[in-house]
């Protein structure tokens, strides 16, 4: 009875040994229940699949107003100023005068210099007749001559001193300053005034080298001045080379100012036409910046992953804004692209009935 019990023993901790060798071996068989990898984790968004149409493009620019001609009148001879007769803010036309200088000496001289021209005139004239008669050498006449040329060159400077005390307008304008007074002296080239010409008025803005190549000189636009005011004009001017300092062209749109009710400096949004471009219309909520601080939108690419895109922004719209920039059919997300990054697999709910479309 003992020997039965010790060979079931035996046999049992054979068994249990055989056992824990099955399962703790180095080739121990692969559980066929084993739990399958998860599946990657997407993000579930909202989207829209949106489709570009052609549009006509505008450029935006900040500037200003500038007057077409701003001129400092500066005296050519010096003087007391003896008159000014017109104040400032009056409109002048060319050829007014707007500044007048004392004679002074100048107007003895210019009797003095009449005066020997007719002497110089009558030797002239004496030694001809004396050297037609043989009496004269040419040699004689001729130095009689060129007496009469002195004299009349002095004479005609004395003339264009007696003008420059008189300074007139160049064009017509309005007398923007007066910075001189009745009996100051005035040296040679001091300013007596300065005269503005505001019609036509300019609309002067900075375009960078990126897009300079989008204007041309009759483009047609307008602006919305910081006044309230609204106006139209056409492109006159782009430069050719860059604000070296700025790595900006200059831009000028030249619009009609007949009775100057727009004045230098005020500033304004000039938006200028350019050429018709593949946009697309959007609400700015979906827009979004990058870590660079770019503006853009993100979209689901072919394979369902978020993708950043940058745009640019070419027209504001009081329902939302045109942009540039995307595939001309693009699916955007409309709801949860700040919870996105680049590459991230989203699960996109379309707002459209007919689903994702190709994004390329």
């Amino acid at each position: 009875m003992k020997r039965s019990y010790l060979t079931a023993g035996g046999v049992a901790l054979m068994i249990g040994a055989w056992m824990l060798s099955g399962q703790f071996g180095d080739h121990a068989p692969e559980a066929h229940n084993a739990e399958p990898a998860k599946a990657a984790t997407r993000v579930a968004v909202r989207g829209e699949t949106i489709t570009a149409q052609m549009r006509q493009g505008e450029a935006i620019i900040r500037g200003r107003t500038e007057a077409n001609r701003n001129v400092e009148l500066r005296t050519r001879v010096q003087g007391h100023v003896r008159a000014l007769p017109f104040a400032k803010g009056s409109q002048v036309k060319e050829g007014d005068l707007i500044c007048k200088l004392t004679v002074d000496a100048r107007g003895a001289n210019s009797d003095e210099a009449r005066a020997l021209v007719a002497s110089r005139r009558l030797d002239y004239t004496a030694a001809t007749e004396l050297a037609r008669k043989g009496h004269r050498s040419p040699s004689q006449v001729a130095a009689a001559k060129a007496a009469l040329d002195a004299a009349q060159a002095a004479l005609k400077r004395a003339e264009i001193a007696m003008s420059d005390i008189s300074i007139l307008a160049p064009f017509d304008g309005v007398v923007e300053e007066l910075p001189a007074e009745i009996g100051d002296f005035l040296n040679e080239g001091g300013v007596c005034a300065r005269i503005v010409d505001s019609d036509p008025m300019l609309l002067i803005g900075q375009v960078s080298e990126r897009d300079v190549g989008a204007f041309r000189v009759g483009d047609t636009g307008g602006a919305q001045l910081i006044t309230g005011e609204t106006v139209q004009g056409v492109v006159r001017f782009v430069a050719a080379t860059a604000d070296p300092a700025t790595r900006t062209f200059r831009i000028e749109l030249e619009t009609a100012n007949p009775q100057n009710t727009l004045r230098d400096g005020i500033t304004a949004d000039i938006r200028i036409r350019t050429a018709q471009v593949q946009a697309h219309f959007i609400t700015p909520a979906i827009l979004t910046l990058n870590d660079a601080g770019i503006v853009g939108v993100r979209i689901v690419d072919e394979q369902s992953r978020a993708r950043f895109m940058p745009v640019t922004i070419i027209a504001n719209m009081s329902d939302g804004v045109w942009i540039t920039g995307l595939p001309k059919i693009a699916n955007v997300i409309t709801v949860g692209q700040e919870y996105v990054s680049d590459g991230v697999l989203v699960d996109v709910t379309y707002k459209t009935p007919s689903g994702p479309k190709d994004a390329s």
